[in-house]
C-alpha cells in the first residue's frame, strides 16, 4: 500500500487533480490532496478524495501555510506529486524546498507548461529552468515538454504522464441538430487568441454563415473593453456574447453540451485543458497549430488543427467541422472507453 499525496497548493486546476488522483491511487491506496478546495469546480463529483491543509480568508496566507504542512509531515507519505509552483513568479524559494523534500521522499514534479502563460520575464524563466535543473523526477505530458525538458535537464528521470479526457461521464448525446453555436471556455487572456475569433465570426458572416460565439471566464475591464469595441467595430454585437465570470463546472458543462464546437485559437500554449474538456464532452474543436494539438487531436480526427495566426484558415476549419461532424464526432466515439487516467498507476512505480 502506498501513502500518496498529491499537492495543488491555489486549487490551480481542481477538475485536473481530481480526475489525476483518481487515476493514480491503486484500492489498497491512500491518496489525499494537499491544497484549496474549490467547491464551486468540483460540485459535478460525488466521490471526492479527502483534502488536507489551511483555508483562511487569505490566498497567499493559504499558501505559505500549506508549505508549512507540507514540510512538517511529508514523512506520512511514500510519494509526493507537486504541481504548479505559484512562487516562482517572484522568488526561488521553493526549488530550495523542492530539494529539500526530495532528498528526503520520493518527490515528482508534474510539468503541465514550460513557463507561466504569457511570460516574457526572463527572471522568471529562469527560475522555471532551475526547477527543472534541480528535479530529479519530473513528468511531462507531450513530447514537445519532454525534448524541452530533457535538454535543460539530461540528467533528470522523465516520464510520461497521460492526461485523459474531462467529464466523459457528463455528455450528452446529440438527438438533434443543434443550433450554429460556438464556445470558448477559461481565463479570458490574450494569448488564447479572442481577437482572431471575433474576426472570425466577422470573416463567417461576410461569406454567409452566421455562427453565434459565446466567451466564458473571467476578463480583466480592460481586456474586456477591448473586445467589446471589436464586437461593434466589426458589427457582430448581436452574435456575440462574453460572460465574464468565473462559473461552475455544472454551468460549464451545460453550456458545452449546447454548442457545437470549441474554438482554441490559442497563441501559444503546450496543451490545454480545454482541449480536453471539449473532446471529453464529445464536441471537436477548431485549433491553431500550437502546443499538442495537432499530435493528440487534429491527426487522430478529433479536431480541425490550422495554420495558427491564420484567421481564414481557422473560419475554413469551422466550416470544416460544421459540413463533416459526424466524422469527428465518431472519431470522438471511438475513444470513449479508452482511460487513460488509469494507466498512470505504473508511473508511480518507477520512483
Amino acid at each position: 500500500m502506498k501513502k500518496i499525496l498529491v499537492v495543488d497548493f491555489n486549487g490551480t486546476s481542481s477538475v485536473y487533480t481530481h480526475y489525476l488522483s483518481k487515476g493514480l491511487k491503486d484500492k489498497e491506496d491512500e491518496l489525499k490532496i494537499l491544497g484549496k478546495k474549490k467547491p464551486e469546480f468540483l460540485d459535478v463529483f460525488e466521490d471526492l478524495n479527502e483534502y488536507l491543509g489551511f483555508k483562511t480568508k487569505f490566498k497567499l496566507l493559504n499558501y505559505i501555510l500549506n508549505w508549512c504542512f507540507l514540510l512538517v509531515n511529508y514523512k506520512k507519505f511514500n510519494v509526493i506529486v507537486i504541481q504548479w509552483l505559484q512562487l516562482l513568479q517572484y522568488t526561488s524559494i521553493e526549488i530550495k524546498l523542492i530539494n529539500y523534500l526530495q532528498s528526503r521522499v520520493k518527490l515528482v514534479y508534474i510539468v503541465h507548461n514550460l513557463y507561466p502563460h504569457n511570460t516574457e520575464n526572463k527572471k522568471i524563466t529562469r527560475r522555471y529552468n532551475k526547477l527543472y535543473k534541480t528535479c530529479k523526477n519530473i513528468s511531462v505530458h507531450t513530447s514537445k515538454i519532454n525534448k524541452k525538458v530533457l535538454e535543460l535537464s539530461p540528467n533528470a528521470n522523465i516520464s510520461r504522464i497521460e492526461h485523459g479526457f474531462f467529464f466523459k461521464e457528463f455528455r450528452h448525446k446529440v438527438t438533434k441538430k443543434q443550433p450554429k453555436k460556438c464556445l470558448m471556455i477559461g481565463y479570458i487572456s490574450k494569448y488564447k487568441g479572442i481577437e482572431d475569433a471575433l474576426e472570425v465570426v466577422k470573416i463567417l458572416k461576410e461569406r454567409g454563415v452566421r455562427i453565434d460565439l459565446e466567451i466564458i471566464g473571467l476578463a480583466t475591464p480592460e481586456y474586456l473593453n477591448v473586445l467589446t469595441k471589436l464586437t461593434h467595430d466589426f458589427n457582430i454585437n448581436d452574435q456575440v456574447t462574453i460572460l465574464s465570470e468565473e462559473v461552475s463546472t455544472g454551468f460549464l458543462i451545460s453550456k458545452i453540451n449546447e454548442s457545437r464546437m470549441l474554438w482554441l485559437p490559442y497563441k501559444n500554449i503546450s496543451q490545454s485543458g480545454a482541449a480536453y474538456t471539449s473532446i471529453g464532452l464529445g464536441k471537436p474543436f477548431v485549433g491553431y497549430n500550437v502546443g499538442n494539438f495537432k499530435e493528440s487531436f487534429g491527426d487522430l480526427g478529433l479536431a480541425e488543427i490550422v495554420k495558427k495566426d491564420s484567421v481564414e484558415d481557422f473560419s475554413d476549419g469551422v466550416i470544416q467541422v460544421f459540413e463533416n461532424e459526424n466524422f469527428y464526432r465518431k472519431n470522438i466515439e471511438t475513444l470513449f472507453f479508452q482511460n487513460l487516467w488509469n494507466s498512470n498507476k505504473t508511473m508511480l512505480n518507477k520512483y
